[in-house]
């Protein structure tokens, strides 16, 4: 048994487990393992991209200083702004 097949199988039985362990279910079980494993070797095919594209993300995000900045408007440091004159 090759290693996709021991993947598959392995993930086949886990579903199997997971049913309550049903008889007559085992083809199902097979093919569905089948696809789940086939789905995570896309998304791992492609993560290394969505890793380097979150790598850019935070470094967008840190000033000069290597200090991470913030993201919150609420937490902007900086001069208080000026006190706007009374309108009454």
């Amino acid at each position: 048994m090759n290693a996709k097949d021991y993947s598959i199988s392995s993930r086949a039985h886990q579903l199997w487990e997971a049913e309550g362990k049903p008889d007559g279910n085992a083809q199902r079980h097979w093919q569905l393992a089948a696809r789940l494993i086939s789905g995570q070797k896309d998304q791992q095919d492609q993560k290394p991209r969505q890793d380097q594209d979150k790598h850019v993300d935070q470094d967008k995000r840190v000033d000069k200083g290597g200090q991470k900045r913030s993201t919150d408007p609420s937490e902007v440091k900086g001069p208080p702004e000026p006190e706007q004159p009374d309108q009454t």
